[in-house]
């Protein structure tokens, strides 16, 4: 499998909050391939939400880092020019449940889903591959990969 240049990925929250914890992780590497131009990376308003609460958690056990975490995230998506789509409306989040739910078997990743859907991606990035799985995949026909899998990949990439 070949992933072109410009290609655009959508990242789960596990994606960007695994790139602001652990700077020398698979998620780390993939956004800085982002912010150097390789790659285009979209998230939704949900999985903003999401890396919010968990800043706002680690800062709660460690005062001092909620300025220092919040500032990384800022810096981020500057960085990545990270696009952030529109959370899908309860409509849209129905249908994807209705097509997915066999696949998926988890209902809170359904608007994660369906976002990732509207923002029409080349590739789906998602630590959670028990629920962003190969048969979700499959139905979609958008490859979905861990950080790991996708930088596996590209290793492998005879281009």
């Amino acid at each position: 499998m070949s992933i072109a240049s410009g290609a655009l990925l959508f990242a789960d929250s596990n994606v960007l909050i695994e790139d602001l914890l652990l700077p020398a992780s698979a998620a780390s590497i993939v956004v800085d391939l982002v912010a150097q131009g390789v790659y285009r990376m979209a998230t939704s308003e949900l999985v903003i939400k999401d890396v919010e609460n968990v800043i706002l958690k680690k800062a709660s056990h460690d005062p001092d880092s909620l300025d220092i975490l919040i500032a990384e995230f800022h810096n981020m998506r500057k960085l990545a020019n990270l696009v952030v789509v529109p959370d899908p409306t309860p409509d849209q989040v129905r249908v994807i449940y209705g097509e997915y739910i066999s696949v998926m078997r988890h209902k809170a990743d359904i608007p994660v889903l369906a976002a990732g859907l509207q923002a029409k991606p080349d590739v789906i990035l998602s630590g959670n591959r028990e629920h962003f799985n190969d048969a979700v995949s499959a139905r979609c026909r958008i490859p979905i990969f861990s950080c790991s899998e996708f930088l596996q990949v590209l290793a492998t990439d005879p281009g």
